[in-house]
């Protein structure tokens, strides 16, 4: 039944006009690959990103990340750690770990659109979270979520537990790698 649904897939990338690799993958690790971004259907220069949570690990979409993320024809943009200090923007308080995860992502956003990107060329990031524990979840999962476009597999992300950040109020600090189509 694996194998069919293998199949399946593939002859449904090949009748959407799918590159070749995306089939192949497919077919190595199943039909759990869903591709956003902008593309030219059999155009071998296309920019391309493509999210994979191979059948053979663990589905992390639950989770608020994705396992595998590739790349096709692109220009990679390294947004430095953006953490609750904005230029124009509201101020948070030392405690607010919500309030400095709306600002991160605000900067971020900010950042993106400068390079004339959105959520959905986001291919990685990492979380830097002060004395990090699960339940501060409740706080920055919501923020994040305003990173991933309606539809489209997040990017693939950590977090990390850290003793601190650059100043001594920052909760949190998040780096992003976003991908964006190389200009003609």
């Amino acid at each position: 039944m694996k194998l069919l649904n293998r199949i399946l897939c593939a002859v449904r990338s090949i009748w959407e006009r799918a590159p070749l690799i995306p089939v192949i993958s497919m077919l190595l690790f199943g039909c759990q690959s869903i591709t956003s971004a902008e593309s030219v259907a059999g155009s071998p220069d296309a920019f391309r990103i493509e999210r994979i949570n191979p059948s053979t690990m663990v589905d992390t979409e639950l989770f608020g990340y994705t396992q595998l993320v590739t790349v096709e024809n692109a220009r990679l943009v390294f947004i430095a750690g953006q953490g609750p200090t904005m230029l124009d923007g509201p101020k948070v308080a030392a405690d607010d770990l919500r309030g400095q995860a709306r600002n991160a992502v605000d900067n971020i956003l900010l950042a993106l659109d400068a390079v004339g990107a959105g959520p959905e060329n986001i291919v990685n990031l990492r979380i830097n979270v002060v004395d990090y524990n699960p339940r501060m979840l409740i706080d920055i999962a919501p923020e994040l979520k305003r990173l991933s476009k309606d539809g489209v597999r997040p990017p693939a992300s950590v977090f990390i537990g850290v003793s601190s950040l650059v100043l001594p109020s920052t909760l949190i600090e998040i780096e992003t790698v976003a991908a964006v189509p190389v200009a003609n």
